[in-house]
């Protein structure tokens, strides 16, 4: 019998911590979030437990991602260019920082 079968539907439930850390929110930050409904809302499991459908908080991940917009895009590109190059620094700025010492 297959254990690890993945349901059509279903996504795994994430746990405070694992949310927090995933996201680098405090706690307070992450009820607040959900609050102004800028961030997915917890699924309550039992009197005191929640969690968060894991496919709900990957999306709200893209989505920031996604926000970043051309600018980030643009130095992205130029530093992968940079590190194709093999260029870990630039020179000229060290060059410069030296000779004013």
């Amino acid at each position: 019998m297959e254990t690890n079968k993945t349901i059509l539907g279903t996504c795994r439930l994430m746990r405070l911590r694992e949310v927090l850390q995933l996201c680098s929110f405090s706690r307070a930050t992450l009820y607040r979030e959900i609050k102004l409904h800028t961030f997915p809302a917890p699924v309550k499991l039992s009197a005191r437990s929640v969690g968060w459908l894991q496919d709900d908080v990957m999306q709200w991940l893209d989505a920031r991602v996604a926000q970043r917009g051309p600018a980030y895009q643009a130095h992205a590109q130029i530093e992968h260019q940079d590190a194709k190059r093999g260029a870990a620094f630039k020179p000229g700025r060290r060059r410069a920082r030296d000779e004013a010492e």
